[in-house]
C-alpha cells in the first residue's frame, strides 16, 4: 500500500503511475474526495472536543459556586453525542479509503519502461541458444505423465516419474544449498495462509479470483513469498537485525486463468514447485539487494549451463506490489522461445505498510523494504534442462553441478 501522504502531496504522480500500470486512475480522485471529508470531520471533532473541555471547566466552576449547570450539562451531552456520530463516520470513511488504497499499485522506479509486455527491455543475454530440437514431452514423455495427472486432479496437473522425479528433487536441493551458502536462512512455511497474510503481500483483495480457497477461508499460497514475507508482520525489528534473507521451497497453487486448452507439458500449471528468495531490509539498501538477488538467480542458471536473458519489465507487466522487476527467461529449443523462470522484484515499503512491518532506527520507527525473487521456479527450469540437454543419441545430458545430487550424468541410453 502506498502512503496516503503521497496522494495528498503529489496526486498527479500517483494518478500517472496508476494509469501507466494499467489500473483505474479515477480511484485516486475518489481517495482524495473521501480523505478531504475525513479530514473535515477530524478537524470538526477536534474543535468539538476543545469546546466540550471548556464547558466541562465551566460546569466545575458553576458547581463550586453552588449553581445548577443544567443547561451546560445538556450542551456538553449534545456535543458528546455529535462526537460519537462523527467518530463512527470517521471510521467508515477510513475503511473506504483503505479499501481504495489497497487497489492502487506500487509506484514504479523512474527507469522502468512505460507500457505493456511489448515494452519490456532486454538487459542482457547469456549462453548460446539452440535453434530447433525436440520438446520435453517428445524427449521423455514417458517420465512426465500429464494423462494420469489430469486423471487424478484435472487439466493443469502432472506427475513426474523415475529419473525426472529425481532430477527435480536434485534441483531443489542444489538451489537450497546454493542459497544457504550465500547467507539465506531456509524456511519451511505453512502452505495454507489466512486472508490477512494474503493482504500483506498484495494478493488480496485485487487477485481473489486467481487464488485457491478452502472451506475454512484459508488460501493455498501462490508462492512462498506470501508466508515468508509475512514472517515479521506486526513487528518492530531492530536496525542491526537487518537485512533478513530467507529462502524457502514450497508447492505453489494458481488458478492460471491464462491457461489455454491444448497447452501441454510443464507450462501454465495449477500446482508447481518453486524455491523463493525473500529480503527484509533497510530502505537505503533495497536497490542494491535487487541487483544482488537477481545476480544469485543468474548464477544458478549459469551453473546449470542454461542460456537465458535478463529483462526489465514494463509498467503494465510488473506485479502489483513491485516498484521494479527483472525477469530471467531460459531458452526452450522445443518451443523456440524464452520462458520466464525467475522474477525478482523490489517492493520498497509497499508490502511493509500492509503488513505493518517496521524497524527501530536512528531516525525513529520506519517501514522496512521487502524484496522477493524466484530462485528458481521448477517447471520451466525443467523444460530448459531437458530440451537444452538433449543429445543426438536421444539421451539427456545432466549438468555437472547436479551429478552429486541425482546420482546420474545422463537420462536415457
Amino acid at each position: 500500500m502506498i502512503d496516503i501522504k503521497l496522494i495528498r502531496e503529489n496526486p498527479k504522480q500517483v494518478k500517472t503511475n496508476t494509469k501507466n500500470r494499467g489500473y483505474n486512475e479515477k480511484l485516486v480522485d475518489e481517495i482524495i474526495k473521501l480523505d478531504t471529508n475525513w479530514k473535515k470531520l477530524k478537524n470538526q471533532d477536534d474543535k468539538l472536543r476543545h469546546e466540550r473541555n471548556k464547558i466541562s471547566e465551566e460546569i466545575n466552576q458553576a458547581k463550586k459556586q453552588g449553581k445548577k449547570p443544567d443547561s451546560l450539562i445538556k450542551k456538553a451531552k449534545a456535543i458528546s453525542n455529535k462526537i460519537k456520530t462523527n467518530e463512527k463516520d470517521e471510521v467508515d470513511l477510513r475503511k473506504k479509503i483503505d479499501n481504495l488504497l489497497s487497489q492502487i499499485p506500487n509506484i514504479q522506479a523512474d527507469d522502468v519502461p512505460i507500457g505493456d509486455e511489448s515494452k519490456n527491455k532486454e538487459i542482457k543475454k547469456f549462453g548460446r541458444i539452440k535453434k530447433g530440437g525436440k520438446g520435453h514431452l517428445e524427449l521423455i514423455g514417458s517420465l512426465i505423465d500429464m494423462k494420469r495427472g489430469s486423471k487424478i486432479a484435472g487439466a493443469g496437473f502432472y506427475l513426474l516419474k523415475g529419473e525426472i522425479a529425481r532430477l527435480q528433487r536434485a534441483l531443489i536441493q542444489f538451489m537450497l544449498d546454493f542459497h544457504t551458502k550465500n547467507g539465506f536462512i531456509e524456511i519451511n512455511p505453512p502452505q495454507l495462509v489466512n486472508a490477512k497474510t494474503m493482504y500483506g503481500t498484495g494478493n488480496l483483495p485485487k487477485f481473489e479470483e486467481e487464488l485457491y480457497k478452502t472451506r475454512d477461508n484459508l488460501y493455498l499460497i501462490p508462492t512462498a513469498e506470501v508466508p515468508v514475507t509475512n514472517l515479521h508482520s506486526e513487528e518492530i525489528l531492530k536496525e542491526n537485525e537487518l537485512p533478513k534473507k530467507y529462502c524457502a521451497f514450497t508447492q505453489c497453487y494458481r488458478t492460471e486463468a491464462g491457461r489455454h486448452a491444448g497447452e501441454e507439458g510443464l507450462f501454465r500449471l495449477h500446482e508447481f514447485e518453486k524455491v523463493e528468495m525473500v529480503y527484509i531490509c533497510h530502505p537505503k539498501d533495497s536497490w542494491k539487494f535487487l541487483e544482488e538477488m537477481t545476480g544469485y538467480a543468474e548464477e544458478i542458471l549459469k551453473q546449470l549451463e542454461l542460456p537465458y536473458r535478463k529483462v526489465l519489465l514494463a509498467t503494465k507487466d510488473a506485479s502489483f506490489a513491485s516498484a521494479k522487476t527483472y525477469d530471467l527467461e531460459v531458452w526452450s529449443p522445443g518451443m523456440n522461445k524464452y520462458l520466464e523462470t525467475s522474477s525478482c522484484s523490489n517492493c520498497t515499503d509497499f508490502q511493509a505498510r500492509r503488513m505493518n512491518c517496521r524497524f527501530q532506527g536512528k531516525q525513529g520507527v520506519q517501514f522496512v523494504h521487502t524484496l522477493n525473487g524466484s530462485g528458481l521456479a521448477l517447471p520451466r527450469l525443467m523444460i530448459a534442462l531437458i530440451e537444452n540437454g538433449q543429445q543426438k543419441d536421444g539421451s539427456i545430458k545432466v549438468p555437472k553441478v547436479l551429478w552429486k545430487y541425482c546420482g546420474f550424468k545422463v537420462i536415457g541410453n
